[in-house]
């Protein structure tokens, strides 16, 4: 969306340039674009298969370059620029299935050789790209993501509707994924129950998950389960802060978007949140509960640092912008072109 609205405003890089985006069936929502029309490649599905799509189909459907932003892109392709988020397939296995692992383990290495860019979204996972030996690097860009989606959400429109009166503290929870780190947060809400705090905990965490890790499901805990964006606004408007455990992130998005929605941020010591969240959060490390009950205690009774924590938030949020990054990536396409010797593809 932020290319289609450089794309409308006539930006000077993107003169000459036509893009369109192709998808394997039609878009449940439509995105509202002015000048990137969609194009329909219908997907081979019977039987469906894993990547047939991505590999054996769309390359047949590329006249010019192709810009990917899903880590497994068409290998067959070197006038490409392709997004690799992070290499947590390889750093935090026990989280995905095998066959995700092997794909990723397969193609990354076979894409990173073809493709002209590689982009990932912070230093972190650059580093990461190297030391994987997944792409030189000289090839890979970091581009960030951004944060205005968020500020599109809108509070109004949310039907979250919970029965408790007490303040709260937000999370998320992924019962499939260990590096996002339920086992702190089911060890922390007895002693915010002892600050009279609940704990929402938006996402696919279940009371199973919650119980691998302790021996009773605390009370004040608020299973919400999947929510929209604007009810995930809503939450966020409401708590107290917004904690972001995780062992690891490849950019840590929840957070920037903790940032922009007026909601302070606890964040993991852990890479690369220091990195993206700058002075902007107040930081724990992932397995020192003491640590995040101290945090969270001085936001509770501290009103100034906790407005100046939404103030710095605000700002750094701001810092990530998809208009800028839509901007990058027009540069990239030029560069790309150039390399090829066409500009007008």
């Amino acid at each position: 969306m932020a290319l289609d609205a450089l794309i409308s405003e006539g930006h000077p890089l993107s003169h000459d340039l036509e893009i369109d985006l192709v998808v394997p069936r039609p878009l449940a929502e439509p995105l509202p674009l002015k000048s990137i029309p969609v194009r329909v490649v219908p997907e081979f599905d019977s039987p469906r298969l894993p990547q047939f799509w991505v590999q054996a189909q769309l390359p047949w459907h590329v006249p010019g370059g192709l810009l990917s932003f899903c880590n497994l892109a068409p290998v067959v392709l070197r006038r490409q620029i392709a997004c690799v988020h992070d290499m947590h397939t390889r750093l935090m296995p026990s989280s995905y299935a095998r066959g995700f692992r092997w794909a990723h383990r397969i193609i990354l290495p076979l894409l990173g050789r073809r493709a002209a860019r590689i982009t990932t979204v912070s230093q972190l996972s650059r580093r990461h790209l190297i030391e994987f030996g997944i792409a030189r690097e000289q090839d890979i860009v970091v581009t960030y993501n951004g944060s205005d989606h968020a500020k599109q959400w809108d509070s109004a429109r949310s039907t979250l509707a919970v029965n408790r009166a007490r303040p709260y503290v937000l999370c998320l929870g992924r019962a499939d994924q260990e590096y996002k780190n339920v086992r702190l947060l089911a060890e922390l809400a007895p002693f915010l129950d002892e600050m009279g705090l609940d704990l929402w905990m938006p996402g696919d965490a279940d009371e199973t998950a919650i119980l691998r890790h302790v021996p009773e499901m605390p009370a004040n805990i608020v299973l919400l389960g999947r929510i929209s964006d604007d009810d995930f606004k809503k939450a966020l408007e409401g708590a107290l802060c917004f904690l972001f455990p995780s062992r690891i992130e490849g950019f840590g998005l929840p957070a920037v978007e903790a940032m922009a929605s007026s909601c302070p941020v606890i964040a993991s010591t852990s890479p690369c949140l220091p990195e993206i969240c700058g002075d902007s959060a107040l930081y724990s490390d992932p397995d020192d509960v003491r640590s995040w009950v101290e945090n969270v205690r001085q936001l509770s009774i501290d009103p100034d640092l906790r407005k100046r924590m939404v103030e710095k938030g605000h700002a750094r949020a701001s810092s990530y912008s998809w208009r800028w990054i839509a901007w990058n990536y027009l540069e990239l396409m030029i560069q790309v072109d150039a390399d090829f010797g066409e500009f007008n593809e």
